[in-house]
C-alpha cells in the first residue's frame, strides 16, 4: 500500500468516525484515529489537512459534524 493509498484509507475512516458522530461518543478513540492522520499532515494536499483540521476543532469544541 502507497502514502497516498494510506492516506486515503485513514481520512476515509476519519470522514466515517466524524458522520457516526465517534468525536462526541468515543473521544479517546476518536483522538487516537486523528492523531494517526495527522502524522501525515506534511504529504496531504491543502484540502486534506483543512479536513483534519476540522475535524480536530469539531473534536475538541465537541460540536456535532454536519456534512
Amino acid at each position: 500500500m502507497s502514502t497516498t493509498e494510506k492516506i486515503q484509507s485513514k481520512l476515509n475512516a476519519l470522514e466515517k468516525s466524524l458522520k457516526a458522530q465517534k468525536h462526541l461518543e468515543k473521544p479517546t478513540q476518536f483522538y487516537e484515529q486523528l492523531c494517526s492522520c495527522s502524522i501525515y499532515l506534511h504529504l496531504m494536499t491543502d484540502e486534506e489537512r483543512d479536513y483534519i483540521n476540522c475535524a480536530r476543532f469539531a473534536f475538541e469544541e465537541q460540536i456535532a459534524w454536519q456534512s
